[in-house]
């Protein structure tokens, strides 16, 4: 199974199984939070993966996320990977829907996403659902989620991710982050990451990630951030 929106993971001996999650990538760069844009607000972001192992990966996710209402957002993304050697080639396409259960403005928040992405050539369709919690307190912040992904054709699969960081200035922070799988021999990576605001619209978030399982030796992200309305 293949990630759709945020990661082909590689392994030693070339790709391995993963799981997928709806992620809008605002706060963190692997873990996604409850938090929602305000109703009428919207964003769009690119992420940039770069994934070195016995085998090296670029990849290329744009997205788009709009708030329906204050509880309700969804966006719209697209996945396009390119291996050594090859050009870059489109993936996938999803649509997914986030859902704020708690009450706003609160340290303590939780909600739900749901994705389903179109796969395209040999890449399958894919159904994902993520739970998520998160906390807020003075320069700390927290999240964590339980993912849950199923391949067409395929049984479904387990995952987690979790980070924290802090505030060094008003519109910098530095944290740390980790993704993986429940499964015997999955992936997993723990990622130093870097969130910046460099404007009244735009934000930058940058990482370095290391294998902890089964993974990619070395990974690098980067994600540019536009609020535009």
């Amino acid at each position: 199974m293949r990630k759709h929106f945020l990661f082909a993971c590689l392994a030693a001996a070339g790709a391995l199984p993963c799981v997928a999650h709806a992620h809008h990538g605002l706060d963190f760069l692997l873990v996604q939070t409850a938090h929602l844009p305000e109703k009428g607000t919207g964003y769009v972001f690119g992420r940039v993966n770069r994934l070195d192992g016995d085998e090296s990966e670029n990849e290329l996710e744009p997205a788009a996320l709009w708030g329906i209402t204050n509880r309700v957002a969804l966006e719209a993304h697209a996945h396009f990977a390119k291996a050594s050697g090859e050009s870059f080639g489109y993936e996938s396409v999803a649509g997914a829907a986030h859902f704020l259960l708690s009450p706003l403005s609160r340290e303590l928040s939780y909600g739900v996403s749901v994705e389903y992405a179109r796969g395209a050539g040999e890449h399958r369709d894919e159904f994902a659902v993520t739970g998520v919690v998160g906390y807020e307190h003075k320069r700390w912040a927290a999240a964590a989620n339980l993912l849950y992904d199923r391949a067409q054709g395929e049984s479904a699969a387990w995952g987690y991710a979790g980070g924290v960081r802090r505030s060094i200035t008003p519109k910098h922070a530095i944290g740390l982050e980790t993704q993986g799988t429940f499964e015997a021999h999955g992936y997993s990576e723990l990622l130093v990451g870097y969130y910046g605001q460099l404007g009244d619209r735009f934000w930058l978030n940058a990482g370095l990630g290391k294998r902890v399982d089964e993974g990619p030796d070395r990974a690098a992200h980067v994600s540019f951030i536009y609020r535009f309305k």
